[in-house]
């Protein structure tokens, strides 16, 4: 598994880069809309962080040790995100309008109306507040638990999480490119929508209208929900500590009903980021198979090694 995880990794990041780099040619080329930079803050001085850290480990101790393993593997995962940011500053530069109103036109005809949504949830103050609260816990969850796996050198569990992010965010963000969603404020008149949420589609217009974005507040895609597809992946990366896990799987069921429930996605989005999550499961399982038959034809042509 860890051969076939870490083949099929590098090929997904691979590709994610090339198609990056073809869009930002693309946008050069013909619409040179401006964008924000999704780079967190730092970056310089974590890159030197991390191959100080790894220079000490390799001087301090033997090949081989798990410790050494550890500093590798946060390098890693510096790369796994590098290439989602990059992917992302990426595909904000997709010239397709946004399709949010045939979104909203499906939901209304299936009786699901986000006005609606928004003033139940708008008089239940409480559950408001505490929906808001673990809502904006996920980037805290996608910082901390996977740093505590590679600690605790649970590395056949970082590597999958890698695999999952990787090609869902191939899937998803390829969606999003041809067909563009900017999330309920950006075509629904409502006073209970906060600024942060108007943000969202206030980036794009102000993107496709060569104004460079006055904010980086809000979110990004609406479908596919990255929110719903990242939170089972924070609970999955939990599965070998059962009580984290069940704790976390309760909140996550949480976060994600937040989506919908304050108003920053579609309940559309929650299921089409439940497809891509699934679509990369049968991905990761038929890496799986493809690689154990192989390896038993390996056997069998040579079954003494």
């Amino acid at each position: 598994m860890n051969q076939v995880l870490s083949r099929s990794i590098i090929i997904y990041a691979g590709l994610i880069l090339a198609l990056s780099c073809l869009v930002f040619s693309i946008n050069h080329f013909f619409y040179q809309y401006p964008g924000n930079n999704f780079f967190p803050e730092g970056i310089p001085s974590l890159v030197l962080t991390l191959i100080l850290l790894n220079l000490g480990l390799n001087l301090y101790f033997p090949q081989g040790s798990k410790y050494r393993s550890l500093g590798l593997e946060l390098i890693y995962f510096f790369i796994v995100m590098s290439v989602i940011a990059i992917a992302t500053n990426a595909v904000q530069l997709t010239p397709f309008p946004i399709i949010d109103r045939y979104i909203v036109a499906l939901e209304e005809y299936l009786d699901i109306r986000m006005e609606n949504i928004l003033v139940w949830t708008h008089h239940h103050p409480y559950f408001q507040f505490v929906l808001a609260q673990i809502y904006d816990s996920l980037p805290y969850q996608m910082s901390i638990i996977p740093l505590v796996v590679i600690i605790t050198c649970k590395f056949h569990l970082i590597r999958e999480y890698y695999f999952y992010m990787l090609s869902t965010v191939l899937i998803g963000f390829t969606v999003y490119y041809f067909f563009p969603t900017t999330a309920p404020a950006s075509v629904i008149n409502s006073p209970l929508f906060s600024q942060e949420q108007i943000d969202t589609g206030l980036k794009f217009w102000q993107i496709h209208h060569y104004i460079n974005p006055t904010t980086n507040e809000g979110g990004l895609i609406a479908f596919p929900s990255f929110h719903t597809i990242w939170a089972i992946l924070c609970v999955n990366l939990l599965r070998e500590w059962i009580i984290p896990c069940i704790l976390l799987l309760i909140v996550n069921i949480l976060l994600i009903a937040s989506c919908v429930l304050l108003g920053w996605h579609y309940v559309s989005d929650i299921l089409g980021g439940l497809i891509i999550l699934f679509i990369s499961y049968c991905l990761l399982k038929y890496s799986d198979r493809h690689n154990r038959r192989k390896s038993s034809q390996i056997f069998r042509i040579n079954p003494v090694g």
